[in-house]
This record gives structure tokens, C-alpha cells and sequence, in this order.
């Protein structure tokens, strides 16, 4: 298959060493002369779609530049797949009308095996009382051989923010809980990174299956942690997606995760059309949307309700 991958940096970069990889052909498309890859074949979208025919297309530029790219695509007639790499948008937007015929976002820790367990033995838990979600990575360590101070995470007009960063855990709240009814967070830059957003959350919201969701998101841990605790009528879950073991009551899992194991899958399941764990567009912008209510109860020190 032939595939573009738009954008030039470090998660870019991951998705074309990873296609090339699989053994498709993987043109990268930007602005910039060189990528970690390689070097740009095109410097525009509609450059590349005029000269070159892709049937999957892998949206990975900075948060701020999707819905540039993603009308960029819709203008030139595209009509094969399109992989969006989380979040979707910095604020909730509207594509121009398009032929895509199927579209997915890089919510790749759905295809982590211990969440793809979790997914499987969550209903013998029986009614949830409560949720936490925790992920804390130190940013300035984040990313190999980049200055923390200039990446996207850095700054506001890129969509940076260890809200937008690290979505993965309110993109799980959601499809595990359903909608939230009610939200409050509390939330900024506490530290002393260099940085002009945010590098600290923590989010209570109350959603349809579980009245107390806790998500707790930082760029602060200098001990890398991403966690899960889940309390129902029948026990508790546990799960490490860092060592990759759970634990239901006093039955414990380990599960193996090969490097670059969850973005292979979803690359695999975009290129078969397969959308039974891949998050969808409109699953995306509700995330989004919850994004910007969490920005909402922070500055007005509220509870937020739909």
C-alpha cells in the first residue's frame, strides 16, 4: 500500500518507520526539508495528492495544523483512509465535505493488551463505584533528543498541554464509562518546566456507568507511571500499562508488549477497515468537547454540567 504520513516530527516520524516496517511504500509529506524519517518527498498536501495516488493517509502534523490538513485533504478529492493522531482538533471544528471512506484517531492505547483485557472482564466487576485514572511522565525526559522547551507540548499555539498530550485517559474514561453528565478539574502550570502550558490536572467527573471518575494527568513524574483502579460490587481492577500486569482481586495477569506493539495494531486495523477498537471521529471530538469543559470548571472553580 501506498501511504502518506503528514508531518515531520517525532510521532510522524514513529507512524512512517512503523508502516515502512509492514512493508508499505510511506511517502512523508511537510513543510520542513527532513524528517527523523527521512526526507519530505512533498511539501503540500494537495502537491502530494496531485502527483501521487495513496488509498491511506496519516494526519501526524502538530494539534493546531489537523483541521488545515484535514480540509487540505477534502479539498484535493481524497478518498481513501484517514488516520488522525490524537487529539483530534485544539477546539471543536468542522471538516469541509469529504470522500473519505474511513477515518480513525490515534487513540492507540485502546490496543494496548491490557486494556483490551480490561474491556473483556470490566462487566464481572458488576456496578462501578469508582474509577481512577493516573499518568504522570516527566516532559523535559519525554521525548529522545528533543528540547522540551521548544516541542509542541511547550506551546499554547501548537496545541500543546498535558490535557491535549496525555487525552489517551479521558478518551478511556469515556469509552469505558460512557458520557460525563457532570465534570470539575483543577488544573495549570504548577511547576518550574519551561513551558507556557499546562503541566498538571486533576479531573472528577460523574459519567453514566460510574458516578466517581477521578483522572489525574502531569508532566511532572520523574518515575513514569500510567495506571488504572476500578472498585464494583464485585472487587477491584487494577492495571499497570507501564509493566503491563493487572490484577482482579487476587488474580493477577502480565501481559508482553513489544515495542511499538499498540501503533502496529492500529495501523493494521486502519488499513483493514476494521473499527471495532479504533476510535472514531465523532468519539474524538467528544473528547475535545470534554477538554474544553475541563479549561472551563479550572478558570471558573465549578462544577460543569451538560
Amino acid at each position: 500500500m501506498k501511504i502518506a504520513v503528514i508531518g515531520a516530527g517525532s510521532i510522524g516520524s514513529r507512524h512512517a518507520r512503523i508502516l515502512q516496517d509492514l512493508k508499505h511504500e510511506v511517502v512523508v509529506v511537510s513543510s520542513q526539508s527532513n524528517s527523523q524519517f527521512g526526507k519530505a518527498k512533498y511539501k503540500s498536501i494537495s502537491d502530494a495528492i496531485r502527483h501521487d495516488k495513496f488509498e491511506y493517509v496519516v494526519v501526524a502534523s502538530r494539534t493546531s495544523q489537523h483541521i488545515n490538513d484535514l480540509n487540505e485533504l477534502c479539498n484535493a478529492k481524497f478518498a481513501g483512509s484517514v488516520l488522525i493522531e490524537k487529539p483530534i482538533f485544539t477546539s471543536n471544528q468542522k471538516i469541509a465535505k469529504n470522500n473519505f471512506d474511513f477515518v480513525g484517531v490515534g487513540y492507540n492505547l485502546r490496543f494496548h493488551p491490557a486494556i483490551l483485557w480490561l474491556q473483556t472482564v470490566l462487566p464481572q466487576l458488576g456496578k462501578i463505584s469508582s474509577a481512577n485514572f493516573y499518568v504522570g511522565q516527566y516532559l523535559p525526559t519525554w521525548r529522545d533528543n528533543n528540547d522540551y522547551r521548544i516541542s509542541s507540548s511547550a506551546k499554547i499555539a501548537s496545541g500543546g498541554g498535558v490535557l491535549r498530550d496525555l487525552s489517551h485517559e479521558l478518551d478511556l474514561a469515556r469509552h469505558f464509562f460512557g458520557d460525563w453528565s457532570h465534570l470539575t478539574a483543577s488544573g495549570g502550570k504548577f511547576s518550574n518546566l519551561e513551558i507556557e502550558t499546562d503541566d498538571t490536572f486533576s479531573i472528577l467527573m460523574k459519567t453514566k456507568a460510574c458516578s466517581a471518575v477521578s483522572i489525574q494527568l502531569n508532566y511532572l513524574d520523574r518515575i513514569k507511571q500510567r495506571n488504572i483502579t476500578i472498585n464494583g460490587d464485585n472487587g477491584t481492577i487494577k492495571v499497570d500499562l507501564i509493566s503491563g500486569t493487572a490484577q482482579f482481586n487476587e488474580t493477577k495477569q502480565s501481559f508482553e508488549l513489544q515495542p511499538d506493539q499498540t501503533y502496529i495494531a492500529e495501523h493494521i486495523a486502519m488499513i483493514a477497515k476494521d473499527a471495532a477498537t479504533l476510535c472514531t471521529f465523532d468519539e474524538a471530538l467528544a473528547v475535545v468537547e470534554t477538554i474544553d469543559a475541563i479549561g472551563k470548571a479550572s478558570n471558573k472553580q465549578k462544577w460543569i454540567k451538560r
